[in-house]
């Protein structure tokens, strides 16, 4: 069966939480209700893992010991097992302990210690390697809301594109991490396992690791980290890192009571499935087509054919459920060094203090594996010349395709900012008036309620609206335009939100109407006027319009929220407003012709709209005007779609130039400024 990334989640109820916040059953069951403590200390055990063996029948203890487990009644003649690490397992048979109210069970601590390893020869440097799976495209869910413990594993070995040709076990442990692609709990819990490989399966086998690693965590997405290095754990063969959810009674209630108001909304979600078991129905409830913002955690994975050649991955429900194999691998790694940390020579990492290229490379590299953004362009000029590039991440997951300095991306509403460019000339040619009426340029549009300027369309004061956020159709569009006098057709009939110039109320349609003036006064097409008059002039030859009808060279794969490629429709509608395709080289190009505009063109561009009571709204013709974080005039625009996010900023006083492209919408928080703040200063410029 093919996994959907976040799209497919698969969400079995056996109950579901009553709208007074109680559980009701959907089969006959019986609770057993206890506590978990150490037959020495008479402590409460956290965290101790009670279930039936070979089911999904099963729960972790809580941070006091105690728990609660609904069993079904056909598992009354089974046999519970408890376990916790280092203690010894123990099995009690179900119907003793339904007989009684609250049940005490007893754990004895493990005495058994492991053989001491000694490792004897010529003493080698110190090596570190990273090995499993750091690519992710999307997550899953597959919460249950009545049991704990689902556990994700990632075998280890050396494998898959990160071979490396030194490694041999044996190996110290010294730490785990996992993607979590989003986080929608109040916090994420993650116990971490490290477990054998069964020679005889395949699958995870006995646990390794003696001591319970838990990790609690805010982390609403990003790398959630283990540290092992106290513990100078040996490891002599492939094993499997294991991350075992913790989820107590609260966070099962919250999860189904969300779920609950997700059915409610959207009924048409929810499948329902009947199945004989002993000779009983049983209902089985299949979730699907949900989004990304139900409760839950949703943990990062691939499912590249790369990664699935590379690596392998199993999933068990419960506890002691039965591990299966799945085809999305498990996003997570580890880092193996051989020697124990007590051997290590401590030394410290290059300092990037005085190095921007060095600090700009770090923030990179945080910022994405922080957020689930697949590839970015990013560079930097200053005084006409370029001081820092960088491409990372993938033009195409499914493809396999890095990012590459002539990828394609969307620039989104940096296209404002583009034909901006192209509005200015034509207005110091004497070609358009900004302050005539717009119907001097195209006189079928209709009549408003009050004249329309371009200078207002320009700077989002006219009243023209934007995207209607409860129309998915005003952000996805089925028809394709031939040009952008034809796109004017979507908001022809609309009325004005307010009198021009009265407010400012950002607006692409308004920029849409603006490429309609152009194709009008030069009598040639939007992206035809914009090749011949500036692309080709500047040197953007990777600038274009994102047409759907032609096949364009390197464009980049455009990833929507859930992971998945979503091109979101056809883009001619608004070339003018937000639809251009380009490079960040094409980028700083672009705004280093803008830095040596002659001043008066920069004037008109650059000098911030005021409403009618005098209010300066910050925005001039197509730029944001403002101030950086540490007091620099900067000319900025930014852009976001569903599926990509850009970012341009121009520092006029120093003629520095920043660019940053990326192919899903995450790269909107990216703090462009933070960049800016690293190159501008003379001292760090080379």
């Amino acid at each position: 069966m093919r996994v959907l990334l976040i799209s497919l989640l698969l969400i079995f109820f056996q109950w579901f939480a009553s709208p007074s916040g109680t559980f009701q059953s959907i089969f006959p069951q019986k609770t057993i209700l206890g506590i978990i403590l150490d037959q020495s200390t008479q402590k409460p055990i956290p965290y101790a893992n009670i279930g039936i063996p070979g089911s999904n029948i099963g729960t972790i203890s809580n941070m006091d010991g105690t728990f609660d487990l609904l069993v079904p009644d056909k598992y009354l003649e089974d046999t519970l097992m408890v376990s916790a690490l280092g203690y010894e397992f123990k099995k009690i048979p179900i119907h003793q302990l339904i007989q009684e109210t609250y049940g005490v069970i007893y754990l004895t601590p493990n005495e058994k210690l492991l053989d001491e390893v000694i490792i004897t020869g010529k003493r080698t440097k110190n090596r570190v390697f990273e090995l499993g799976n750091n690519q992710s495209r999307g997550g899953v869910i597959e919460n249950d809301t009545t049991y704990s413990g689902r556990s994700m594993a990632l075998l280890i070995e050396n494998s898959g594109p990160g071979f490396q040709k030194d490694f041999v076990f044996p190996v110290y442990l010294e730490s785990a991490r996992l993607k979590i692609f989003r986080n929608n709990l109040s916090a994420v819990k993650f116990r971490l396992r490290v477990n054998e490989l069964d020679k005889t399966t395949g699958k995870p086998g006995m646990d390794l690791l003696q001591e319970s690693l838990v990790v609690e965590s805010d982390l609403k997405n990003g790398w959630l980290e283990f540290d092992l290095s106290n513990f100078n754990f040996l490891v002599n063969e492939p094993f499997f890192i294991t991350f075992e959810q913790i989820t107590d009674r609260n966070d099962r209630k919250a999860i189904a009571d969300g779920y609950r108001e997700f059915i409610s909304k959207h009924p048409e979600k929810l499948i329902s499935d009947t199945t004989i078991v002993d000779g009983k129905i049983e209902v089985k409830q299949k979730l699907i087509g949900a989004g990304i913002d139900i409760p839950g955690t949703f943990v990062a994975i691939s499912t590249t054919e790369l990664a699935k050649e590379s690596f392998k991955s199993y999933v068990r429900e419960t506890s002691f459920g039965d591990w299966e194999k799945v085809n999305g691998i498990l996003t997570a790694t580890v880092l193996l060094s051989n020697q124990p940390v007590s051997d290590k020579i401590s030394s410290k990492k290059p300092s990037c203090e005085n190095d921007p290229v060095c600090q700009a490379n770090q923030l990179l590299e945080d910022f994405m594996n922080e957020s689930n953004l697949p590839g970015l362009q990013l560079a930097v000029s200053k005084n006409g010349k370029a001081v820092y590039a960088v491409s990372k991440g993938f033009s195409s997951f499914e493809n396999e395709t890095p990012v590459s300095d002539s990828t394609k991306f969307r620039i989104n509403s940096i296209s404002k900012s583009v034909t901006s460019l192209g509005l200015v000339k034509l207005v110091e040619s004497g070609e358009i008036n900004l302050d005539t009426n717009i119907k001097t340029y195209l006189p079928d549009f209709p009549d408003k309620k009050f004249p329309i300027t371009t200078r207002q369309l320009a700077g989002h004061i006219a009243g023209i609206r934007d995207y209607d956020e409860s129309n998915m159709k005003d952000f996805i569009q089925g028809e394709h335009y031939g040009s952008m006098i034809e796109a004017v057709s979507i908001i022809k009939d609309d009325s004005l939100l307010f009198e021009p110039g009265s407010e400012f109320h950002y607006s692409t349609f308004g920029w849409n109407l603006i490429g309609a003036v152009l194709e009008s006064v030069t009598r040639r097409n939007y992206l035809e006027f914009m090749e011949m008059e500036i692309f080709n002039p500047i040197g953007m030859t990777n600038t274009c319009g994102d047409n759907s009808m032609d096949v364009i060279p390197e464009r980049a794969t455009f990833y929507d929220s859930t992971g998945l490629a979503n091109d979101l429709g056809d883009w001619s509608y608004k070339y003018s407003g937000g639809g251009l395709l380009s490079t960040v080289s094409d980028l700083l190009r672009f705004g280093n012709a803008v830095l040596h505009l002659p001043r008066s063109q920069k004037e008109i561009l650059f000098s911030s709209m005021k409403t009618a009571d005098g209010v300066e709204t910050g925005y001039g013709l197509g730029w944001y005007i403002g101030k950086d974080k540490n007091g620099q005039t900067i000319w900025y625009h930014s852009g976001d779609s569903f599926s990509s996010s850009s970012h341009l900023v121009l520092y006029p006083d120093i003629e520095l130039v920043i660019a940053f492209l990326g192919n899903s919408q995450e790269g909107a928080a990216f703090d462009i400024q933070e960049i800016g703040s690293l190159f501008y200063k003379e001292s760090n410029l080379k």
